[in-house]
């Protein structure tokens, strides 16, 4: 379906944020969509704290991984290639759902807009110094995690039957209610303004899964009829 012929106010693609493919998917989405606003689920603390911290923690984690290379004998690549190693270095830069939407709100000349909740992304990002740490990692490296391609892959079946099968029960926490809500009352806001122009919003799949409780991102936005995509859908 031409999705530049739909009148559609909303548009959620869902992802999954270590998608090796999802700059590309991304870019190739937005450029079919053309929105005219763009969220993203991001907060303003991780983008600062990234562009803060983070070059100082991937030089920890390369010396790191160079001393298991040098008392292992095994090859840096061999080492980063592992799924678990490959996701701490996605961790540590900004996430492709925000670097692609910044480069096309940029060159589009468009608003863009990061609507995490601050205080979920504080609590993430601090368990970053242990994460990297020589002990971690060689506890990482003995544990057989699955390509990180077919891992991703995986998640994104997961979510076209969650979309198309939603749960009759969902674990949550009064904290997750509570981020689903502050994203949901941002957009909302932004439709109820935009006068009709299409708004983007990029974000995990998971938000996007209809709870039986209606208090995921896309159960408080329903009453808007957003158009559900799973990024996997895109081709590059």
């Amino acid at each position: 379906m031409d999705m530049n012929k739909r009148s559609l106010s909303l548009v959620m693609v869902g992802t999954v944020h270590r998608d090796p493919k999802g700059y590309a998917r991304l870019w190739h989405f937005l450029e079919k969509v053309r929105p005219d606003l763009i969220t993203v689920e991001i907060s303003p603390y991780s983008r600062a704290f990234r562009a803060r911290h983070c070059a100082a923690f991937r030089n920890s984690l390369r010396e790191n991984l160079e001393r298991i290379r040098e008392e292992d004998g095994r090859p840096l690549g061999e080492i980063i290639s592992q799924s678990a190693i490959l996701g701490i270095f996605y961790l540590l830069r900004e996430p492709y759902e925000w670097r692609a939407a910044k480069s096309y709100a940029r060159r589009e000349r468009i608003p863009l807009m990061d609507i995490d909740l601050p205080s979920f992304s504080q609590e993430k990002l601090s368990y970053l110094p242990e994460l990297i740490t020589l002990e971690n990692l060689r506890a990482l490296l003995r544990i057989p995690f699955p390509d990180l391609s077919k891992e991703v892959e995986t998640l994104y079946l997961r979510a076209r039957f969650l979309f198309n099968h939603p749960p009759c029960f969902w674990p949550t926490t009064s904290e997750v209610e509570e981020r689903e809500a502050h994203m949901a009352q941002k957009i909302r806001r932004l439709v109820q303004q935009a006068g009709g122009k299409k708004i983007l919003h990029i974000g995990g799949w998971e938000h996007l899964v209809e709870f039986p409780q209606g208090i995921s991102l896309f159960g408080l936005l329903k009453d808007f009829r957003p158009r559900r995509v799973l990024l996997s859908s895109i081709a590059n």
